[in-house]
C-alpha cells in the first residue's frame, strides 16, 4: 500500500519540512527542561556526587517540591490556553459561512486531475473504483469494477 503524503518528505514543502523540524525541536526541549530535576533527584539517589552537590546548592527536596508544583501550574496553564484556543476556533469556524463557488464540471475535473472524461463518467457510473498514483502522487490510471 501507498504511503499517505505526511509520510512522503519530497511532497512538503521547505517551510513545512523547518516547522516541523523546530517544533520537533521545541517539544523535545521543554520535555529536557521538564525531566531534568527528576534526573537530578534520580542521580542523587543513585549517590552520583555531583548531582549530590547540585541538589544540595538548590536547596534540597522541598526546592525540587517546588519546582514540580510550579511545573504543574506550567502545564495546568498550556493546557487552558490551548482549550481556549480550540474553543475559539471552533466558534470561529462555525461563524464564517463557507465560500460558495460553482460546481466543478467532469471537464474540469479531467483536465485538472490528467484523466480521461470517458473514464471519470464510467467511475462515476461504479459501485467501487481502484484509483492508482504513481510516486509524485499523480493519478495515472483509473479501474471501476
Amino acid at each position: 500500500m501507498k504511503d499517505i503524503i505526511i509520510n512522503q518528505p519530497h511532497l512538503q514543502t521547505f517551510g513545512q519540512k523547518c516547522g516541523a523540524a523546530f517544533m520537533s525541536l521545541l517539544s523535545w526541549l521543554l520535555w529536557l527542561y521538564f525531566l531534568w530535576p527528576l534526573a537530578t533527584l534520580g542521580g542523587w539517589l543513585m549517590g552520583v556526587k555531583s548531582l549530590s552537590d547540585e541538589i544540595r546548592w538548590f536547596g534540597g527536596y522541598k526546592t525540587l517540591l517546588e519546582l514540580l508544583q510550579l511545573y504543574g501550574e506550567i502545564v495546568g496553564v498550556i493546557a487552558v490556553f490551548w482549550l481556549f484556543w480550540t474553543v475559539y476556533l471552533s466558534w470561529l469556524h462555525a461563524s464564517v459561512a463557507p465560500k460558495r463557488t460553482a460546481p466543478v464540471t467532469d471537464q474540469q475535473l479531467a483536465v485538472t486531475f490528467k484523466v480521461d472524461a470517458a473514464g471519470l463518467v464510467a467511475s462515476r457510473a461504479s459501485q467501487k473504483i481502484t484509483v492508482h498514483f504513481d510516486n509524485h502522487a499523480v493519478i495515472t490510471k483509473l479501474d471501476s469494477l
